[in-house]
């Protein structure tokens, strides 16, 4: 009898030790996996940082609630659209405006006024000048982002506009062309990129920052 209890025991711990070989790749593996993420969230973050530009001060929000029909945010949720957009009034001394344009060449500029206290009282500072203001987009693979819209090359104030296949802006002034997708120059001299923003559409609000 004892040697049956004995012969069960060892078979009950060599199944343990079975299963516990089995499953240590197994756990490595899933441990590997997850450290692996958390470094690659950390190199995008830190990535993410560098490629904001500090040059302007970026500080823009549009509300949903009171624009939800808004050129900005099918943007916001269709990789390759893109919009610009820019403001003009200061609420106090007269209304406030959001224009935005589609880089669908067809549709007319939307003008938003601005009529809430709330939305009033928000400060716009869209990059290097509130008339020249930002491209906003869904890249294809780099997530939304903003531009500045103000060629980052040139020394003097200069609005950039659509061109080609309307995923590219070009300067008017140094002949520049830049892609959408990265912000980088895709045809004319060297020189910086664009100058981007950080940019999240969370359901209630669109906000650009830097």
């Amino acid at each position: 009898m004892k040697s049956e209890e004995f012969l069960a025991t060892r078979l009950k711990g060599a199944s343990r030790m079975f299963s516990f070989r089995r499953l240590l790749p197994i756990a490595i593996a899933v441990v590997n996996s997850s450290l692996l993420t958390l470094h690659s969230s950390l190199l995008t973050s830190c990535n993410a940082e560098d490629l904001v530009s500090r040059r302007n001060k970026c500080s823009f929000t549009f509300s949903y609630n009171d624009h939800s029909t808004s050129l900005l945010f099918a943007a916001a949720r269709n990789p390759g659209t893109y919009v610009y957009v820019t403001t003009s009034g200061d609420a106090r001394t007269s209304y406030r405006h959001v224009y935005v344009t589609s880089n669908d060449g067809k549709t007319p500029t939307e003008d938003n006024i601005i009529t809430t206290d709330k939305e009033n009282h928000l400060l716009y500072s869209l990059g290097a000048s509130n008339s020249i203001g930002l491209f906003i987009g869904l890249t294809n693979f780099n997530g939304l982002w903003a531009y500045d819209r103000a060629c980052p090359n040139c020394t003097s104030l200069t609005a950039m506009d659509f061109t080609g296949n309307r995923q590219q802006v070009k300067c008017p002034r140094c002949q520049r062309v830049y892609e959408l997708e990265t912000g980088s120059i895709s045809n004319g001299d060297p020189g910086e990129s664009l100058m981007r923003y950080f940019c999240e559409f969370n359901g209630l609000a669109i906000h650009a920052w830097n």
